[in-house]
């Protein structure tokens, strides 16, 4: 399962939703996509713990998605952080010139990378189409093997000594005839999330975004601006990226304060896509296996 926070849905300057922030959980695993400003007080103020963040992952410097992360890190100082904080995007120069203007040392290791990777969680970076150099994120669950528990129920084995040592991997002889663990188990497709940040409609995030369950993406405007010109996209067009890109469901985000009610975006984009949503700040989303 991963839950997705939204704490920050909107962009550019601030309006009655927050600057761009995200954070995906995931079984004790908290990435932070973006961090514009009073990301930490909105998180602080609605018990999304700071400390548990793991890794902050940046799409581009434009200040309404960077400019919370230099406050965030000393707050975790301030707290006593120890543990590693990992960081991707091109961030490592500002927080630099941040830092030492501000008289801080982190008392925490940052490591910056180009993408993460553990036992179970991958995060790649795709190419955008903004008006400077940015980039998204895949965030993908890897998949795994379960056991196949209908097939075992078939087959009247219902001991759970044998089932453990099959999804262990381990021959099993049950009522004389050996069982080979291959034979029960079933591959579990993980959880695939993409991010886009800022960005034009185009081939590259189309490509990227293949068949995701949740595709949180650019949504700046209604159809009656050209977004592209800005290197942002309009509802439509997050939409129809959507629909070519064969994805489950789209979050519609980094919404203009122009708009003082928004919700007529959600019915544009219903329009191209049926499975659009548009997310209110301190709203949630839950991806189940």
């Amino acid at each position: 399962m991963m839950e997705v926070y939204f704490i920050g849905t909107g962009g550019g300057a601030p309006s009655k939703r927050g600057l761009p922030a995200f954070l995906v959980r995931r079984q004790g695993f908290n990435l932070l996509l973006d961090c514009g400003e009073g990301t930490q007080i909105t998180m602080i103020n609605h018990g999304l713990n700071i400390m548990a963040i793991n890794l902050i992952a940046i799409t581009h410097l434009h200040a309404d998605h960077v400019l919370g992360l230099p406050s965030l890190i000393q707050t975790m100082g301030m707290y006593s952080r120890k543990e590693k904080l990992y960081i991707i995007g091109d961030v490592k120069d500002l927080l630099n010139k941040v830092f030492e203007e501000t008289y801080f040392e982190p008392p925490f290791k940052i490591e910056y990378v180009d993408s993460y990777e553990d036992n179970e969680l991958k995060i790649t970076p795709f190419k955008t189409c903004h008006t400077v150099k940015s980039q998204g994120y895949l965030i993908e669950e890897k998949d795994r093997k379960n056991i196949d528990i209908e097939r075992l129920t078939r087959e009247g084995i219902k001991d759970w000594r044998i089932i453990r040592q099959l999804k262990a991997g381990k021959e099993v002889i049950f009522n004389g005839k050996k069982l080979n663990p291959e034979d029960y188990l079933i591959t579990k497709k993980g959880i695939r999330i993409a991010y886009t940040g800022d960005t034009a409609i185009c081939d590259s995030v189309i490509n990227s975004v293949k068949g995701v369950d949740l595709l949180i993406h650019d949504s700046t405007f209604l159809d009656d601006i050209n977004a592209k010109e800005y290197g942002h996209s309009t509802v439509t067009d997050a939409a129809t990226v959507a629909k070519e890109a064969g994805v489950k469901r789209l979050a519609l985000v980094h919404i203009s304060g122009r708009y003082k009610d928004a919700k007529i975006m959600e019915e544009i984009a219903r329009r191209t896509f049926w499975k659009s949503f548009l997310p209110d700040d301190l709203s949630y989303y839950i991806l189940k296996d």
